[in-house]
């Protein structure tokens, strides 16, 4: 079995030997602290980037964690991991590795998905000095999902709603009401945020310091949630027919543009996501961008545990019994205990990374 010690209890931990895996096998750390945000205990917030590699190299693989916070604890441990196994000794030439960690540290270190701002990240990467993408589906689902109450009775009355809703407007609209993104209710679920946060300029400011230079850039973003129980999935946004998606398919195979796995009957039109971002500031660059999510829990039981989030964020405090139970649900949901599962994210990942580093290197 894979070498389970990556998989930490805090941020603090995961952060530190993050770091520690970097500056022992050859790589150069920059840190992007958060000025105004701490952890819990006070620690500072950062997203931090290790460089393996030439600094000017031409070809660089980018690979994420972190962009949903508590998401980060299994994308730090396969970080980590490749780190400690010499990964940064086994690159082509001409090529590095630069890994991001914790593109929203604030949720990662308070155990959230979410921003300070109870913003999901992953929808806030778009331009704020024009008016929001519409999502006029939210407007039903938003009185649903938003609850003072998170008993067994009022999650089957939020549950039988939705599934009324889905019914009647169809998966397609349903996915992209639910989790497409929205910019009018900020105490709602998947809630884009009407101002840039942090974590979004740190982002792009370290791109542009890191990746810049480079004629050819992918970066993989890992999640954990959607997929079938210790199995990983890909996303992959790059239109039929364009290079870039024909690139993901030789890299990662078929399946990394075919769906398989995905749990969901249809995706929602997403907005403002970290990926396409990371495109955008990289006009010069030939791009080609994944999502992977490490599967955890059924469809069903991933939108329990958002709801569950956004509860816990707003009316929690008023019943600690409960919210300390409905946050161990919480964190199992996004961040699995069972040793079975946390060895599948390392054997699976050293295999996408390896496919990612041999890809952009030629």
């Amino acid at each position: 079995m894979p070498d389970l010690s990556v998989f930490c209890a805090s941020y603090a931990e995961a952060r530190g030997r993050f770091v520690d895996a970097a500056r022992a096998h050859g790589a150069r750390v920059f840190e992007y602290r958060d000025p105004r945000q701490k952890g819990p205990d006070g620690e500072p917030l950062c997203l931090d980037v290790a460089v393996a590699g030439p600094e000017s190299a031409e070809r660089v693989l980018v690979v994420g964690s972190g962009t949903h916070g508590i998401e980060g604890f299994s994308g730090s441990a396969a970080q980590t991991a490749w780190l400690r196994s010499g990964g940064a000794q086994r690159l082509p030439k001409k090529t590095a590795m630069v890994l991001f960690h914790a593109h929203n540290p604030w949720g990662f270190a308070h155990k959230a998905r979410g921003t300070e701002e109870n913003v999901d990240l992953n929808r806030n990467f778009l331009d704020h000095t024009r008016p929001y993408p519409q999502n006029p589906g939210y407007a039903e689902v938003h009185p649903i999902v938003t609850p003072a109450a998170w008993d067994d009775a009022t999650q089957a009355e939020v549950f039988r709603r939705l599934d009324a809703l889905r019914e009647r407007i169809g998966e397609k609209a349903f996915s992209t009401a639910f989790n497409g993104g929205q910019y009018s209710d900020a105490d709602g679920i998947y809630f884009g945020g009407q101002r840039e946060q942090w974590a979004n300029y740190a982002f792009r400011e370290a791109v542009v310091k890191h990746v810049a230079h480079a004629k050819h850039a992918a970066i993989v973003d890992l999640h954990t949630g959607i997929g079938p129980w210790m199995e990983h999935i890909y996303l992959c946004f790059h239109p039929e027919g364009s290079a870039a998606r024909k690139r993901a398919r030789d890299w990662w195979g078929e399946r990394a543009v075919n769906l398989a796995g995905v749990t969901h009957k249809a995706l929602a039109d997403y907005q403002g996501v970290l990926i396409d971002a990371f495109a955008a500031t990289l006009p010069k660059a030939e791009v080609t961008c994944v999502v992977v999510e490490f599967g955890t829990l059924p469809r069903k039981e991933i939108q329990r545990a958002n709801m569950a989030g956004r509860w816990l964020r707003y009316h929690g405090a008023r019943n600690p019994a409960l919210a300390r139970k409905v946050h161990a649900d919480f964190c199992e949901a996004f961040y699995p205990s069972d040793p079975a599962w946390r060895a599948a994210v390392l054997e699976q990942s050293a295999e996408i990374f390896e496919r990612g580093v041999k890809g952009i290197g030629g």
